[in-house]
């Protein structure tokens, strides 16, 4: 058996034992987190090492199923130092360097040419003629095409012996730019270049000679033939051959295959094997644990992956290599062998290397149209994972069934007719686990002589659905020769044991007793014999009386809104109850059937609260959670849904805002700051305003580009052409100072604004950037702004800045205040009919009538502190406005 690795600890401490490593990329690493964590924070934690500063960056995620990011950092810091501090941050689960990878071909050295591999006099060949009596590959027993995901250079789509067999995707229309079938990948229809992020991947050459091993085209009067006649190849790139690009490159079939599942093979792909025909000599599987680990995650959704060992007469289990010594038992690892069954320039390991296949001077496709004799493990590997294909398109319905119902199952039935079906030879013998070649024949042999499984297989995929107080629909996947299942469950904690035997899946649990918690467990009936009983399902039956599970508030007006919750199955009926936020009494509507209510009466722009509880025969529930909505009625600023705009603050952020008479320092902590409910500014239609902006930074300084748009027309968007009011295109390091002018035809009242500050340099960058962009480095933040209507023709000249309350028409004291305004008219004309108090987002707080004379009182008292708006009014319009702060 493969070596495991053993701890965490184990491996960082490996990680630095020996004094010969493999090349890596300098100042990369890739780094797997731990579930619900983030890169940010990994990032920032490790910004200093030893007082060097380490420019420690995101470049990507890598997989988003593995979460592996690649980061770069200054090649200058200590690598080891670097490793080890990133590894320390308890958010990650494993770190590793960033290895430069080798294609594993040797130069040509014909011997025989032609195809000896398939058939072969000396008996060294993998007796393809006998396996093609019983399958040439394809199809499975139900029908699915298998496809068999080939991580080269590339591939030739015109090559006649490799065209029909090219898979693609048929569910994605090329070149829209768009993710037709959902997947994630824009315009994958031939395959996946992750450097490029198309699917340019029709300009190989190294890898159309594998393809030719794997999948040429049979019976086509053309040229040579692969292991399958009729396999479809998928096509991935791996760039540069780096661990990135690895795990980058695997990703796709993964989420390939995964989708094949999830949409009952309407989508994605059946991909079964992955070919690996390149790798590191000497490299050590404690340095590259992501990589690793991949292949169990690949093997977990039903996918072997076929790597090639070392082109050298190395001992493996000594002195290591990758992929080949990874421990995953769904990686397997392939040396080659020539037409007299003999090794002679490639790896060995009687631990780590499981078998042989033909690889020196085999001929296979090559060029545009052409083929060639070449050798190397690089080709005696498809050979392998050709046979994985070959497996799966055994007349075995039970093994084709295993695959979509357990397909980790299905992939270590097939890993173990692979290793079980070789011939054995003399010159593998104490050299490799199976001590043998590859024998398409012996491993067919062995899924057919084991296809119904290995003695008597349980069910598989045990589901529970559609539970009521009294009933529960069971549910699995069975095999064909499964005469029938046997059904036992019971109450937890109950001593009483009830069973069903010989029923078929779905099964209906019928009379059980509601509101108790149950365990269930099913085994299968075989023709001699019984399969172990399942792990047990645990499940409570409904008719609890709880609060509902769900509390959804919708339907929000200016003085409504509609609360809808989850229905309980023992309610007679419900309470629900509200208020404003804030205040002490709720209001209450008891006896409600339905399990929705519309609540009316409610304050314009107010924040409310809301609570559900059920009524049962045996009482009431406690109430839900709260659910907290606003109104409506606060202005377009807060009423309308925005698009989404997000940066990167690892490495710089907004630090400071002033736009008129805002100012806002700021840490950078998030991406995304909305501060519409807390900060707002005034500004008047046809005015100019001093803005300023100064970035903030971690540690080095970067040019970044601020950018600020209004809603100028209160639509819920920002168009470039006219609402962006500031851009600043010469970019700043230390920060950046300008006018915005609010056009005199700007819709008067609340108006949402975004600043959005981006890297960017001659060099690259994310400058320039839309109002809607996401994960450029730096950040956004959005702000409310009031636009006042401009001023009168008769005050052109009065200052509009607040000195000492005076602003248009009027002057207020004491400013600030924090129990009486006193406002005074500026003119002996003016008549003041009434007064409006408001708060910086618009909304009106307080309305009084005003007394005769040019002196005014409000108390203001009772308001909370912060800055509000007065208008006084007389018959005719507006007559003055001024700006206070309470204290």
């Amino acid at each position: 058996m493969k070596q495991l690795l053993s701890t965490l600890a184990a491996i960082c401490i490996s990680i630095f034992a020996f004094a010969q490593k493999p090349q890596t990329v300098s100042g990369e690493l890739i780094v797997q987190l731990l579930p619900g964590h983030q890169i940010d924070n990994v990032i920032q934690s490790a910004q200093i090492i030893n007082g060097q500063l380490t420019e420690l960056r995101s470049d990507r995620l890598l997989s988003p199923q593995m979460r592996a990011y690649l980061v770069r950092f200054n090649p200058q810091v200590n690598h080891n130092e670097m490793l080890r501090a990133v590894f320390d941050n308890p958010a990650v689960s494993a770190v590793q360097f960033n290895h430069v990878i080798e294609n594993r071909i040797v130069p040509d050295d014909p011997q025989l040419g032609q195809q000896w591999q398939h058939i072969n006099d000396n008996d060294a060949d993998v007796d393809s003629d006998l396996a093609w009596d019983i399958t040439t590959g394809g199809l499975t027993a139900l029908g699915d095409t298998i496809v068999v995901c080939i991580v080269d250079d590339g591939t030739k789509f015109n090559h006649p012996d490799l065209l029909d067999n090219q898979w693609v995707n048929y569910n994605e229309i090329p070149d829209n730019n768009i993710d037709d079938d959902a997947n994630g990948y824009v315009d994958d229809y031939l395959g996946w270049n992750p450097v490029n992020d198309n699917d340019a991947v029709d300009n190989g050459s190294h890898g159309v000679n594998v393809a030719g091993m794997v999948g040429a085209r049979g019976d086509n009067a053309t040229g040579v033939v692969g292991v399958n006649w009729n396999v479809k190849l998928m096509t991935v790139t791996y760039g540069n051959l780096t661990d990135a690009s690895v795990i980058e490159s695997y990703t796709y079939p993964l989420t390939m295959r995964q989708l094949y599942e999830q949409s009952g093979g309407t989508k994605g792909a059946f991909v079964v094997a992955t070919n690996s025909s390149w790798g590191i000599n000497n490299g050590d599987p404690a340095d590259a644990p992501l990589w690793c680990a991949f292949y169990d995650t690949l093997g977990a959704y039903g996918i072997l992956s076929a790597g090639a060992t070392a082109n050298a007469q190395i001992n493996v289990d000594v002195n290591g290599d990758l992929p080949t010594a990874c421990s995953s038992n769904y990686m397997i690892s392939v040396t080659a062998t020539n037409n007299a069954d003999v090794r002679t320039f490639s790896g060995y390991g009687l631990t780590t290397i499981d078998l042989g296949a033909p690889g020196e001077d085999v001929r296979t496709t090559s060029g545009t149209n052409g083929y060639t004799t070449t050798s190397g493990t690089s080709f005696a590997t498809p050979m392998v994972a050709g046979a994985i294909a070959l497996l799966y398109a055994a007349p075995c319905a039970s093994l084709a069934a295993i695959a979509h119902a357990d397909p980790e199952l299905a992939a270590q039935f097939v890993r173990q007719y692979l290793l079980d079906g070789v011939d054995v030879v003399q010159d593998l013998v104490g050299y490799t686990v199976t001590g043998g070649r590859l024998n398409l024949r012996g491993a067919l042999d062995q899924a057919i002589m084991n296809c119904s499984g290995a003695g008597c297989i349980g069910p598989l995929n045990v589901n529970v659905s559609g539970i009521t107080d009294s009933e529960v629909t069971l549910s699995w996947a069975s095999l064909p020769d499964v005469l029938g299942f046997d059904v036992r469950y019971g109450i937890v904690g109950d001593d009483d044991t009830l069973s069903s035997n010989g029923v078929a899946s779905p099964f209906l649990l019928e009379s059980l007793t509601a509101c108790a918690d149950y365990w269930v467990s099913v085994r299968a009936s075989c023709e001699t014999d019984s399969s172990a009983w399942s792990n047990d399902r645990l499940f409570t039956t409904d008719g609890c009386c709880l609060p509902p599970a769900t509390l959804t508030i919708g339907g929000i007006l200016d003085s409504s809104a509609t609360a809808t919750w989850g229905n309980v199955l023992a309610a007679q009926s419900y309470v629900v109850q509200w208020r404003e936020v804030g205040t002490q009494s709720w209001l209450q509507e008891d006896g409600l059937n339905a399990s929705s209510l519309t609540i009316e009466n409610l304050d314009p722009c107010s924040e409310y609260e809301v609570q559900v509880a059920t009524n049962c025969a045996n009482g009431t529930t406690e109430f839900t959670s709260t659910a907290i909505f606003r109104t409506l009625g606060c202005g377009s600023c807060t009423d309308l849904t925005f698009c989404t705009s997000s940066g990167t603050v690892t490495f710089e952020w907004i630090a400071d805002v002033n736009i008129g008479d805002l100012s806002n320092n700021s840490s950078g902590v998030e991406g995304y700051s909305d501060y519409t409910d807390l900060l707002s500014v005034e500004l008047r239609a046809g005015e100019t305003y001093p803005v300023s902006f100064t970035p903030g930074f971690a540690n080095n300084t970067y040019t970044e580009h601020f950018r600020v748009w209004i809603d100028l027309n209160q639509n819920g968007t920002f168009t470039n052409a006219t609402e962006l009011l500031f851009d600043d295109e010469q970019g700043t390091t230390t920060g950046i100072s300008g006018t915005i002018t609010i056009p005199e035809n700007a819709q008067l009242g609340s108006a949402r604004m975004r600043v959005s500050m981006a890297y960017g340099a001659a060099f690259g960058g994310d400058y320039p950037q839309d109002p809607c962009d996401n994960g450029q480095d730096g950040e956004v933040e959005d702000y409310c702004v009031n636009i006042l209507e401009p001023l009168p023709d008769d005050t052109t000249g009065i200052d509009e800045q607040n000195v000492s309350g005076r602003i248009f028409g009027i002057e207020l004291f004491p400013v600030p205040t924090s129990e009486f305004l006193n406002i005074r008219l500026l003119s002996d004309d003016v008549v003041p009919s009434y007064i409006l108090l408001k708060d910086v987002s618009g909304r009106q707080i307080m309305s009084s009538i005003a007394s005769v004379g040019r002196e005014q009182r409000l108390n203001v008292s009772l308001l909370r502190s912060g800055v509000y708006l007065v208008e006084i009014f007389d018959t005719n319009g507006i007559v003055g406005r001024g700006r206070f702060l309470k204290s």
